[in-house]
């Protein structure tokens, strides 16, 4: 049970830190901005493009293990369930008009939110969101630390979403310092979380 609440905490603290993001207009967090520019660029739900990229992560990490396994399975539906999350909180979030510095400050304190919910997800153990489980099957096919891979992973992501902008002839959406910033940090905050807040209970 206590696993089961600490997922359904983490699964809602991403969705929520990644409308919020938006909503500041600093940048997107990394690991949404591929999806943020596919919803923009084709003019869809962030919810659906969330769909769509989740999708392809499972079909990505069954390539990698060269295995489908039931763990995979799981993140179909899961897949659905995030998108109409993130759908349901883009619509009760609303326009923040605030100066750069408190912006700034909220946005930093995002991105520790968004860390703790991965965090939350990762060590319960049970489906793992897309994005996370991929991360978490490169970490175990090539042994690397979960959080490396994580910083790698959404760098990575950030160079796909200007090159499907540049592809498409369009503005750069929703890249900005905060991109960058949650590319770099993100991975790390986990990284503190492992070592400050142990979750053994869980196990």
């Amino acid at each position: 049970m206590k696993k089961i609440i600490y997922y359904f905490i983490g699964l809602n603290l991403i969705a929520f830190a990644v409308v919020l993001n938006i909503r500041f207009d600093f940048g997107v967090a990394a690991f949404s901005s591929v999806m943020y520019s596919i919803s923009k660029i084709y003019n869809i739900s962030l919810g659906t493009a969330s769909i769509i990229c989740y999708l392809l992560f499972v079909i990505i990490q069954c390539i990698l293990s060269k295995k489908i396994t039931l763990t995979y399975i799981l993140e179909i539906p899961l897949s659905f369930v995030f998108g109409w999350l993130t759908d349901m909180y883009d619509l009760i979030i609303p326009s923040l008009q605030l100066n750069i510095f408190i912006t700034f400050l909220l946005f930093s304190l995002t991105m520790f939110i968004t860390a703790l919910g991965v965090y939350f997800c990762v060590k319960s153990n049970l489906i793992l969101t897309p994005p996370d489980g991929i991360v978490k099957t490169i970490s175990d096919v090539f042994d690397i630390a979960f959080s490396k891979v994580k910083n790698i992973f959404d760098v990575s992501l950030v160079f796909i979403s200007i090159l499907l902008c540049l592809i498409n002839h369009c503005p750069f959406y929703g890249i900005g310092i905060g991109t960058l910033l949650t590319a770099l940090f993100i991975g790390r905050i986990i990284n503190l979380y492992e070592i400050y807040l142990p979750l053994e209970f869980m196990e």
